[in-house]
């Protein structure tokens, strides 16, 4: 397992690919050859995407709890989340598809003290920047405790870069492993992530039973149970690929999905007379099914030499900024909010994606700024 991160054995390639790993970091998407020159469009696509996913399902939600989950504006915002559920799966997946893959060399330390470190830095300042933000917004409702205690909790978006954070700690792990398994292992893998996770999870927003619950709680096995799932599969569907009759199923599947989670959402929400979204989260079913098909699609439809070298810089560049509309969009939300910008502006079946564009571009600007102020920007997004 030394090999992964060893410089002396690696030599240019290994060069090559921590200059990789760096970029990717930095958003941009580019990895590819052992020369490191090649962009991976299709990456840099489903990043925009999932980025877009993202705030307008926070657009979506901005007055998810306090509509009447009867009302026709309910349905609707309700409707918009289930349907841009894809975000971080497929975030996750793309990070599994490129450091994942066999050519990859890792070195340990340079992911600890590059990628890893500059994670850590960027949470730890944008959680004192949206505790700032909320002295500034409800000066009147915080204590000097509850100042404390906003500095250091952020806000809830910024889950995503501990979580990130841990996956790359498994990376050597994973990288040893998948080196010497074979297909069957790797699928049996996954097999457990869909039994275990997917269908488990799906399960619980199906039923309201207790008992059904302890029994779900006890299957919790925390090797598969989580988004390491999704980080192999992004793995497996670029490297070992699946069938075309599974491809096929699951293009098949997703159009039905999507539905199942527009109705079923609705559904779950009346019979619990409250707000619930847990039958489209991540780890749902149908939820699942739509992201490996848009995975599948954008990776087989948009491959090398899919667009023109021009267009391929613009995504790319955009692409590049993505991770800083990640960090940002929840700020643009609230302040925007606070002069009477947001989502209800509109009657909300417009509303909702006009408001979610005007998030994402301005989010979008601020990143590519942000991104580029000398020395510090990288620990900005």
């Amino acid at each position: 397992m030394t090999g992964f991160w060893s410089k002396k054995k690696a030599g240019k390639q290994a060069t090559a690919q921590q200059a990789n790993l760096y970029i990717y970091f930095k958003g941009v998407g580019r990895v590819g050859s052992e020369t490191g020159k090649k962009r991976i469009v299709n990456y840099d696509l489903l990043r925009i995407l999932a980025a877009f996913s993202v705030v307008m399902l926070h657009s979506a939600a901005q007055f998810w709890y306090t509509l009447d989950i009867y009302g026709t504006e309910w349905l609707i915002a309700n409707s918009y989340d289930a349907l841009f559920r894809f975000g971080v799966p497929i975030f996750v997946m793309i990070s599994g598809a490129l450091l994942l893959r066999p050519d990859y060399v890792l070195d340990l330390k340079r992911l600890y003290r590059h990628n890893i470190l500059r994670l850590l830095v960027i949470y730890i300042v944008w959680s004192c920047l949206y505790g700032l933000l909320d002295c500034l917004l409800h000066p009147h409702t915080l204590d000097w405790k509850g100042v404390i205690r906003q500095l250091i909790s952020g806000r809830y978006h910024l889950w995503f870069l501990p979580m990130l954070i841990g996956l790359y700690m498994l990376l050597p792990i994973l990288k040893g492993w998948l080196a010497h398994a074979d297909k069957k292992g790797v699928q049996y893998f996954l097999g457990l992530f869909f039994v275990l996770q997917i269908c488990r999870e799906t399960l619980r927003a199906l039923t309201v039973t207790d008992e059904l619950h302890y029994i779900l709680d006890i299957v919790d096995v925390e090797l598969v149970c989580g988004y390491v799932g999704y980080f192999v599969w992004g793995y497996y569907l670029s490297q070992i690929k699946i069938g075309q009759k599974l491809q096929r199923f699951f293009y098949i599947a997703a159009i039905p999905s999507l539905l199942c989670n527009v109705l079923l959402g609705n559904w779950l929400a009346h019979r619990a007379g409250m707000a619930v979204g847990t039958i489209y989260d991540s780890f749902g079913l149908f939820t699942f099914v739509q992201v490996t098909a848009l995975f599948l699609f954008v990776q087989e439809r948009f491959g090398e030499n899919s667009v023109k070298e021009k267009t391929g810089r613009l995504v790319g560049q955009i692409s590049a900024d993505t991770f800083g509309v990640y960090v940002l969009h929840i700020g643009l939300i609230e302040l925007l909010e606070k002069v009477g910008i947001h989502s209800m502006m509109l009657p909300n079946l417009i509303g909702i994606p006009v408001h979610a564009v005007l998030i994402f571009v301005l989010a979008l600007i601020l990143a590519a700024l942000l991104r580029r102020i000398p020395v510090i920007g990288r620990y900005l997004c």
